[in-house]
C-alpha cells in the first residue's frame, strides 16, 4: 500500500512540476539576474587608450549587457603576480565571472587565481605564478578578464584599489612605479 501512495505523490508532484514550467512558472528574468531579455546595453571607454610603460589598465570590450575588462600590463619587467580590488557602482553592473589571462601562462607556467566578488560593487582579485621567475610584458598583455553585467542604465567608473603588481622576490614584493587605470562602464 505505501508504494502505491508514494507513486501517486511522485505522479502528482512530477504532473504540478510539468504545469507550472509549461505555464511559465517558476519566475521570469531581467537582466539585472542574468536570464530573460536584455535591458540595457554595456559599452566601456578606458582612461587610457595607449597605455605606456610601467602600466596596468582595463581595456574593454562589449557585447549586450556584458563588458570583458582585459587587465593589461604594459612595459614592465619581472612580473610574478598581482593583487588589486576592481571597485564599480553596484547600481550599474554586477560581476559576472572571469577568465584567465596569458602573461603569467608565459612558458607553460601554472597560475594561480584568487577573484572574490562576495561585495557588492568591488571583485578582489589576486593572481601569481607558482614557481619560477616573473615574466617580463613588453606589449600589453592579459593579466586576467573579469566579466560585469549592465544591469540598470547609468554611468560606473571602474577604477582599481589597494592594487600592486609584485615581482618574483621570496616573498614577492611590489614593483614600484606602476600607474593603475580604469574607464567608465556606461549602460543604455
Amino acid at each position: 500500500m505505501r508504494r502505491i501512495h508514494w507513486t501517486v505523490a511522485v505522479t502528482i508532484l512530477s504532473l504540478t512540476l510539468a504545469v507550472t514550467i509549461s505555464c511559465g512558472g517558476g519566475g521570469g528574468g531581467d537582466s539585472s539576474t542574468g536570464g530573460g531579455t536584455t535591458i540595457v546595453a554595456a559599452d566601456f571607454t578606458p582612461l587610457d587608450l595607449n597605455p605606456g610603460a610601467n602600466t596596468v589598465s582595463a581595456q574593454g570590450s562589449a557585447s549586450s549587457n556584458i563588458v570583458t575588462l582585459s587587465v593589461m600590463v604594459t612595459g614592465t619587467s619581472g612580473v610574478y603576480g598581482a593583487s588589486f580590488d576592481l571597485v564599480y557602482d553596484p547600481a550599474v553592473a554586477e560581476f559576472a565571472g572571469y577568465s584567465p589571462g596569458n602573461l603569467l601562462e608565459t612558458g607553460g607556467q601554472q597560475v594561480t587565481y584568487q577573484v572574490n566578488a562576495q561585495q557588492a560593487g568591488r571583485v578582489i582579485v589576486g593572481v601569481a605564478r607558482t614557481t619560477g621567475v616573473g615574466v617580463n610584458a613588453g606589449v600589453s598583455t592579459a593579466l586576467i578578464q573579469l566579466r560585469l553585467r549592465a544591469i540598470h542604465a547609468g554611468a560606473s567608473q571602474i577604477r582599481f584599489e589597494n592594487a600592486d603588481l609584485l615581482n618574483a622576490n621570496n616573498p614577492p614584493t611590489e614593483i614600484v612605479g606602476i600607474a593603475f587605470t580604469g574607464g567608465t562602464l556606461t549602460a543604455n
